[in-house]
């Protein structure tokens, strides 16, 4: 009985499949690339953290103004004639982009860490666009 040698044993890297494929859903082995970045993902990349900032920002000014959530209330009644309870919903919007935008931040950087090339998925460049549209 002849026995054959493999060609080529891949290891699995689980993490790093998992890595790239959140980030820039490239889930197979063949479309992951140590080349270097391109500019307009490094452009994406700035945009990401300018994001976050502007986020970031908008999440503590929420968290912050908790005091004068009857004031607000009453202002948009006045204006539009019936009660709701707008700063929670808004709080909530808030924090849920923060952390969209927070985890997306996250990978890019690991992204880097280990050297692979950056590549948003076109989806992850549309949604933050639309997280920050306002209310």
């Amino acid at each position: 009985m002849v026995r054959h040698q493999p060609l080529q044993y891949y290891e699995p890297q689980l993490c790093l499949s998992c890595l790239t494929g959140i980030y820039g859903c490239r889930w197979k082995r063949y479309q992951r690339s140590h080349d270097d970045t391109t500019p307009w993902e490094r452009l994406w990349f700035l945009l990401l953290t300018f994001t976050f900032g502007l986020t970031l920002t908008w999440l503590y000014f929420w968290w912050e103004v908790h005091n004068d959530y009857d004031e607000f209330n009453w202002y948009l009644y006045n204006r539009m004639g019936y009660w709701s309870d707008w700063p929670v919903p808004i709080l909530v919007t808030t924090a849920a982009a923060f952390t969209y935008i927070a985890g997306l931040l996250v990978l890019a950087l690991c992204h880097i860490a280990v050297g692979q090339q950056m590549n948003l998925h076109w989806l992850h460049k549309v949604l933050p666009g639309l997280l920050q549209s306002p209310l």
